[in-house]
């Protein structure tokens, strides 16, 4: 698992993704720079076609060409996932993407070391290095990452309502805490995160985050004395923020 700590000092987990998605991903990348590339030579055809006079087409700028086809096909995945949060289009499909260690949002320099090392490790070796490293590493990481301090993890699928920050809460329903309205959407997402990762733990380090994260609310809302299990006070924090906020 990869960790995330939040801003309520709470640990999450993510799994690391597998060597099959990384691979569907990027085949299927491959697949749309093939697309791009073909494009690109179809139209420059084209364009060299119209020449009234055949001499114009041999002096054809090839800089040009090299600057519209070879550059965006070598820096395809750095810009991709610079530009879109850790995600290629590959990636996006198959719901994964590059983060930090951490969890967080990598860096420019992360992107960049593990960029750099693609011609290594997939491009001059067929993707056996890459692929050897990914399975011996055992946390999504191939040698540019660990050089780059980033990892490659799954994103949550197939989100259901239950899993949102919404909460079902009658009409007649009158807050029991009030000052969960300080409370912001991010701070709700975290709690519903810690009450859904029961089945990524054993009950004991679940039981402690889940105590923590309540001492953390509570200490934010100024409560004190309110007999209810840390599960039952995280739950109604939820119902209370939904209906201040009529969710």
């Amino acid at each position: 698992m990869v960790g995330i700590e939040t801003s309520q000092h709470v640990k999450l987990s993510y799994e690391p993704a597998g060597v099959g998605e990384r691979i569907l991903a990027f085949f299927l990348d491959g697949f749309f720079i093939g697309v791009y590339y073909l494009v690109v030579i179809w139209i420059w055809g084209y364009v060299n076609s119209l020449g009234a006079n055949p001499s114009d087409i041999e002096s054809s700028p090839t800089w040009v060409l090299y600057v519209v086809l070879v550059l965006p096909m070598m820096l395809y995945h750095l810009i991709s996932e610079v530009i879109s949060n850790g995600y290629s289009i590959g990636k996006k499909i198959v719901g994964i993407r590059v983060v930090k260690v951490d969890g967080t949002r990598a860096s420019l320099s992360g992107y960049l070391v593990r960029w750099m090392f693609r011609l290594v490790e997939i491009t001059m070796t067929s993707g056996v290095v890459a692929f050897v490293t990914v399975v011996m590493n055992g946390k999504g990481q191939r040698i540019g990452d660990i050089l780059g301090k980033t990892c490659v993890i799954k994103e949550r699928q197939n989100v259901k309502l239950d899993n949102t920050l919404f909460a079902e809460v009658a009409d007649a329903y009158e807050p029991v805490f009030p000052q969960v309205a300080e409370l912001s959407d991010k701070d709700i997402r975290i709690i519903r995160e810690v009450l859904d990762s029961r089945s990524h733990y054993d009950y004991d380090n679940w039981f402690l985050m889940l105590q923590k994260t309540r001492k953390k609310i509570e200490e934010r809302l100024g409560v004190k004395d309110h007999d209810l299990r840390g599960d039952e006070f995280l739950k109604t924090v939820i119902k209370d923020y939904n209906a201040i906020h009529g969710k």
